[in-house]
């Protein structure tokens, strides 16, 4: 995709325009982004709230009913369903198991295993399983 930027005088509204063939859930995220900034979700630890910005997640993950948001160096609980995350999440976000939601941004390499399994190694070291019932959305998603 072509990105221009064209600078303005003070004066000038700003405003930006997306030329596509179709509305997708990209250019949804990227209208969201410009409209209203980069979209925020509230978990908590130690019984206080912490605001934390959606690309800072690395996954989401439900243990024991409980539903978790793993950043680089924090675990946030989200106190909510997995599910009711889900539907509020953008295009970078892909459920790779029943119980976690993974941030494709967030990946550094994916390896195949057997059983027609995948396991991907996130940027913060650590190691998650792909069922095999989204290995095939995951390929899509990163184009192999």
């Amino acid at each position: 995709m072509r990105v221009t930027f064209n600078k303005i005088s003070q004066e000038e509204s700003e405003g930006a325009v997306i030329n596509a063939y179709e509305r997708t859930s990209s250019i949804d995220t990227a209208i969201g982004l410009l409209e209203n900034g980069e979209q925020i979700i509230v978990g908590y630890r130690d019984g206080e709230k912490v605001p934390c910005r959606l690309s800072q997640i690395y996954y989401f993950e439900s243990v024991d009913d409980k539903c978790f948001a793993y950043t680089k160096d924090a675990c946030l609980d989200m106190r909510c369903r997995l599910y009711e995350i889900e539907q509020n999440l953008d295009f970078r976000f892909f459920r790779c198991s029943k119980s976690m939601i993974c941030n494709l941004r967030k990946i550094r390499s994916v390896k195949t295993e057997s059983n027609a399994r995948m396991r991907a190694e996130l940027l913060n070291g650590e190691v998650v399983v792909i069922s095999r019932s989204y290995v095939k959305e995951l390929k899509k998603k990163l184009g192999l």
